[in-house]
């Protein structure tokens, strides 16, 4: 059985980044770009969920907490240029288990994949990076 992620992002540039990325690391992967969308695609099967926080619909924390309950399990990724901190903490409330700042790098991603497959990042972590990388809060 393959690993299934759902990128939920209405930027075409980081649609094909992340998609290619996650399809390359042997993921199945749906995009959706607005929340209207993402929500025909919740299911208890997807592992990763990476959301954008600015869609034409709303915001990714409006999708968040459909996420965990689709799927409990899977590790939810909110990924954002916007480090404001009532927002995380909002997208942590709701569900969320990673809040990335962009840019990311492939580096970080592979090791965020690595951390999954491992067992080591799971849905009962909480971790914020940073721009540059750097964790900078993780809680179980």
């Amino acid at each position: 059985m393959s690993k299934r992620a759902l990128i939920i992002d209405d930027d075409s540039a980081n649609q094909s980044l992340w998609r290619n990325f996650l399809i390359e690391n042997g993921y199945e992967v749906n995009i959706a770009p607005d929340i209207s969308t993402a929500q025909q695609y919740l299911s208890d099967d997807i592992a990763l969920y990476l959301i954008d926080y600015y869609l034409p619909d709303g915001y990714g924390t409006d999708v968040v907490a459909a996420a965990r309950e689709s799927a409990p399990g899977s590790v939810v990724m909110m990924v954002s240029m916007d480090d404001d901190a009532d927002i995380i903490r909002e997208a942590m409330r709701l569900g969320g288990n990673v809040y990335m700042v962009k840019p990311s790098t492939p580096t970080l991603m592979t090791e965020i994949l690595n951390e999954i497959e491992a067992g080591t990042l799971h849905s009962g972590i909480h971790q914020l990076i940073n721009r540059y990388g750097r964790r900078t809060y993780t809680a179980q």
